[in-house]
């Protein structure tokens, strides 16, 4: 277990300077704290101290002669820091009363502004909370879209959701919480400076205790700290579990694999289970251990104070406002302690939080040196070469373990101008990757790939993916509307442009019968629409974005027959003047393509066009066979 004091822990001060721009706030919140500590006192002063040596004096007092009473009287520490307060004569009971509603007032009045200020105090850093969750959520959210595909392949899904939620829900609750941990804080150093004036010794002694509640405050807290990372780790598990659930649904259904899952997922909850009931138990375990000390402490003051009372070094008025700051100070103490379990659960969630922060963006994980990463793709003709490209998924995500075969192996080609080439080859031979390689979601091992002259890995990522637009295998639709998600390809674009790339695409006839027509909502991931309507705009997508160079990786898989049949002159029309690589397993959409490129295992077999390979007899031949039988 870490045992490491918290103010040497990385994690700890990069926590704190995290709310640096804040610093403003947080002081504003330290002065309402004050401001409401200093009514504290005076509310001690005026009705612990003030009136009880008012009601000593004139208790059972005739009133033959005038009494003298004091208030905001001060007895310092062995004679220091004295004040005599102010005098002021009672002739009969009816000034005493009136003495009496007039420090009633005083209180009354103290409490309302104490109420202002610990309204200011809430309020001020429960907007810091916000703010800060706000930020925080903003920047993980771009940190994630931002890094490479080749780390966020190894992440899980649910962790990276939790991490953005979750913790950062946690983190913005320690900082509400802020506001009752500044004024425990504030009041604690304020009331011990006034006690100290009042008596060194006592408070002393007092003192004394501090140190061992610090401990137990600190040593149960790394228990809690430890256990409130398992639980957000569980709660991840918990998430991820749940995301496979909606994914594969169906899966789970047709194989009557409900028990099973449901087991698996009882397993986790047990688990997270667990990890909150041994972090319940360190917590819970520390109230009442402060309670103690505290009590102990007010006993050992309490004994103190009244064998000075008894022996005439001190009045009642001063015992009693002493004693009620000693109990009140604890008060506080108890708080601190058991914000401790927050803080620590916090400190938790913090690092998970920052690991994601230190996610760096694609530009810079994959540049060794940023500043080549520099032009900007003008009016290009949309040639593309590949030069020895080698690559492996290994290298590319960051795995210290090297890859036992390359993905992509040496491979050359070179697309002109306009030319259309088809990748085939089958499953798992290297197709996607390649061309995942062209629009830098992954970065080269070895080689070289060129646009129009210009390697691909001196260009900015935005300028080149500008010029290249793509239509993937898995269709993926934004939770929106059918307007929407084929403008996302073309924000700009007005409502005559996307309906012209609807119709390009084979779409608009479907769209115009539905209820709404382009304002039909799609449903998350698309599910509203079919397999088939939903590549269509996919294509409108990519026709709408009116790129130079175009990718189609499966990009008719979903159609059917007679739909694939109808796209494909939309198809050739897009293509054409466009520099175009398809990747397809039905090699029927391939047969007019420029050149083909037979791939297995990550290199290039053959090279042609489909009467020139078919000639050959090689690996093309058989898989037109294959798809004939």
């Amino acid at each position: 277990m870490d045992t490491e004091p918290l103010t040497k822990s990385p994690i700890f001060n990069r926590f704190v300077r995290y709310h640096s721009p804040y610093i403003g706030s947080i002081l504003l919140a330290m002065v309402f704290a004050l401001v409401g500590a200093v009514c504290d006192l005076g509310v001690f002063q005026l009705i612990l101290h003030d009136a009880v040596n008012a009601l000593e004096a004139v208790s059972g007092n005739s009133f033959d002669e005038p009494v003298s009473v004091r208030y905001f009287q001060h007895e310092g520490s062995e004679g220091m820091f004295a004040f005599d307060g102010f005098e002021i004569v009672l002739a009969d009971a009816g000034d005493a009363l009136k003495y009496f509603l007039w420090l009633l007032g005083g209180v009354l009045i103290l409490v309302f502004i104490k109420g202002f200020f610990v309204y200011g105090n809430d309020y001020v850093m429960a907007r810091v909370g916000h703010k800060l969750a706000f930020r925080l959520r903003n920047v993980l959210y771009q940190r994630i879209v931002s890094a490479p595909l080749g780390l966020l392949r190894e992440e899980r899904t649910g962790d990276l959701m939790t991490r953005t939620t979750e913790d950062v829900r946690v983190w913005q609750t320690f900082v509400a919480a802020m506001a009752s941990i500044i004024r425990a804080v504030v009041l604690v150093l304020f009331f011990l400076f006034v006690m100290l004036i009042r008596s060194f010794k006592l408070t002393f002694l007092v003192l004394f205790f501090l140190p061992l509640l610090a401990y137990l405050i600190a040593s149960i807290g790394r228990r809690i700290r430890g256990a409130s990372t398992d639980i957000q780790q569980q709660s991840a598990n918990i998430y991820s579990q749940l995301k496979e659930t909606f994914s594969g649904i169906k899966i789970i259904k047709s194989f009557t694999s409900e028990n099973a899952e449901s087991e698996r997922f009882r397993s986790i909850n047990w688990s997270q289970y667990c990890s909150a009931m041994r972090r319940a138990r360190f917590a819970a375990l520390l109230p009442p251990t402060i309670e103690w000390l505290s009590t102990l402490g007010i006993a050992t003051v309490f004994g103190l104070c009244c064998w000075q009372v008894i022996s005439g070094q001190l009045s009642i008025g001063w015992f009693f406002s002493y004693v009620g700051m000693v109990s009140y100070m604890f008060k506080p103490i108890k708080t601190i302690g058991n914000v401790n379990s927050a803080l620590q659960q916090c400190l938790a969630s913090t690092e998970r939080i920052f690991y994601l922060l230190d996610f760096g963006a694609e530009a810079e994980q994959q540049q060794n040196d940023p500043a080549t990463d520099s032009i900007e793709l003008k009016n290009i003709h949309g040639a593309v070469t590949f030069q020895n490209v080698s690559f492996s998924y290994t290298q590319g995500s960051g795995n210290r373990h090297a890859a036992a075969k390359p993905t992509i192996n040496n491979v050359s080609f070179e697309a002109k101008q306009g030319e259309v080439v088809a990748l085939v080859g089958p499953s798992g031979s290297g197709k996607t990757t390649l061309l995942n390689l062209l629009l830098r979601f992954y970065e080269v091992g070895s080689g070289k790939i060129l646009i129009d002259d210009a390697p691909i890995s001196e260009v900015k990522l935005g300028s080149l993916r500008q010029s290249i637009a793509l239509v993937p295998q898995d269709t993926f639709l934004f939770d929106g509307t059918i307007l929407e998600n084929i403008r996302y390809g073309c924000p700009e674009a007005n409502d005559d442009a996307i309906i012209a790339a609807a119709k390009k695409a084979n779409a608009h006839e479907f769209i115009t019968k539905l209820s709404k027509g382009y304002a039909t909502p799609v449903g998350e991931a698309g599910m509203k629409l079919s397999g088939g309507e939903q590549q269509r705009l996919s294509i409108a997508r990519a026709i709408l974005k009116d790129a130079p160079i175009l990718v189609l990786d499966e990009a008719t898989s979903s159609l059917d027959t007679q739909s694939e049949a109808l796209i494909q002159a939309s198809l050739a029309n897009l293509m054409a003047g466009r520099t175009s690589f398809i990747i397809a397993h039905r090699l029927s959409t391939v047969i007019r393509a420029d050149k083909i490129l037979v791939i297995k295992d990550g290199e290039i077999l053959e090279t042609g066009t489909h009467e020139t390979l078919l000639a050959k007899g090689g690996l093309y031949q058989k898989l037109c066979k294959m798809q004939l039988n």
